[in-house]
């Protein structure tokens, strides 16, 4: 069996009786035959995870870096294709770490293993260390396996510089177990622990928070928001949206989230809205504003498509929705107010490309830019920036 292409979740893929075969973990140009390796890639390297092919975090660790941002940038080519959109895709952002950033993983527990789920079940692969995960993230895990887990079913990682936040999700009230651990985590800087039963915080201890400071912007890092994983390719992102920016701009950034981009973008632009439909995310946004003291930012809680929008001006609209993407119901609305400038941020590349069909009625694609957020993964984020046409 010969490989003749990779999929789009990085999977090889071959033909037999002019049917697509997929077979995970090989390399366009290799035969296969029973499992053995007959002919190899040059592209291929040796993982250096020993749960890679067991663990479902990574998929790409066996070909060649270079290659795998070729594989990303063709996947978006692929996609718009697919959906008849001419645009020039440019290179994809390499990132500045290949392993080791990660700052946030999320482990199983079955009361006996703690890892990742092996791929496509939902067995508990046993992990001594996640490679893409942060130095500080592992050296949490080997600490945390000095404790009893027996009633711990989730345990969330989150790290900033040597600060770390760990949220433990159990299946009873009683959290002695992880008490202990307030004296075994002291290498670190800081830290914050959190125990959740069917998702209350019944105890805390430590930090409620890490203070990061990025963009001239302050923010608590909780462990109850979202932020992206990779903060250098993060940072390359929110660098390359504000250089769309101008200091004479209104911006709706319509999934504010925490406030962290909408802050970014206040600290340049002349007002920036964020609107953000859950109510804690937009809580930390208030906190972020006081925090930075930002007169022209305003954080609205709500659904922007029912009524929020009406009331909103903006010449600029910012989005970076969920992997769902943008509803149909609010890309007319936005249609419909024409901003000059539309900013899409996107971490799937099929909703982007079915959502700016829509966009394309009235705006060209004047960029189109994959980044690599996600080393070592089939995973990758796009921004668009779209101008409404004359």
């Amino acid at each position: 069996m010969q490989i003749d292409d990779l999929g789009m979740n990085g999977e090889g893929i071959a033909h037999e009786n002019k049917k697509a075969v997929f077979v995970p973990f090989y390399l366009p140009g290799e035969v296969v035959e029973n499992g053995e390796l007959l002919k190899k890639s040059e592209f291929r390297i040796t993982p250096v995870c020993s749960y890679f092919k067991t663990c479902g975090g990574c998929h790409l660790q066996h070909l060649k870096y270079e290659e795998t941002l070729k594989f990303k940038e063709d996947k978006i080519k692929n996609i718009f294709k697919k959906f008849k959109i001419k645009v020039k895709v440019l290179p994809c952002e390499p990132s500045p770490k290949i392993y080791n950033y990660r700052n946030k993983l999320t482990l199983k527990c079955d009361g006996e293993k703690l890892g990742l789920y092996k791929i496509n079940t939902h067995e508990v692969v046993d992990i001594a260390e996640c490679k893409i995960s942060s130095n500080e993230i592992n050296r949490a895990i080997k600490i945390i396996r000095e404790i009893n887990l027996n009633n711990v079913r989730e345990i969330i990682l989150q790290n900033y510089l040597n600060n770390i936040l760990i949220t433990f999700k159990i299946i009873d009230k009683n959290y002695n177990n992880i008490i202990p651990l307030k004296d075994k985590l002291k290498e670190f800087k800081s830290y914050g622990i959190f125990v959740e039963y069917k998702n209350n915080t019944i105890f805390q201890m430590g930090e409620k928070y890490i203070l990061k400071e990025e963009f001239n912007i302050k923010y608590p890092f909780t462990n109850n928001s979202f932020y992206q994983i990779n903060d250098e390719v993060k940072n390359i992102i929110y660098s390359d949206i504000l250089a769309n920016i101008s200091t004479s701009d209104k911006v709706l950034d319509a999934y504010s989230g925490s406030g962290l981009l909408s802050a970014c973008m206040a600290r340049k632009a002349k007002l920036v809205t964020g609107v953000e439909i859950v109510p804690s995310a937009t809580q930390n946004a208030n906190k972020l504003k006081e925090l930075n003291d930002l007169k022209n930012l305003q954080n609205i809680n709500g659904d922007f498509v029912k009524e929020i929008i009406y009331k909103i001006n903006f010449n600029v609209c910012v989005l970076d929705p969920p992997r769902a993407g943008v509803n149909r119901e609010a890309i007319e609305l936005i249609l419909q107010k024409g901003p000059q400038k539309v900013i899409y941020l996107s971490c799937n590349p099929a909703t982007l490309a079915r959502d700016l069909c829509l966009f394309c009625e009235r705006y060209n694609i004047s960029s189109l830019k994959p980044y690599d957020m996600f080393p070592n993964t089939h995973h990758v984020e796009t921004l668009a920036v779209l101008e409404l046409k004359n």
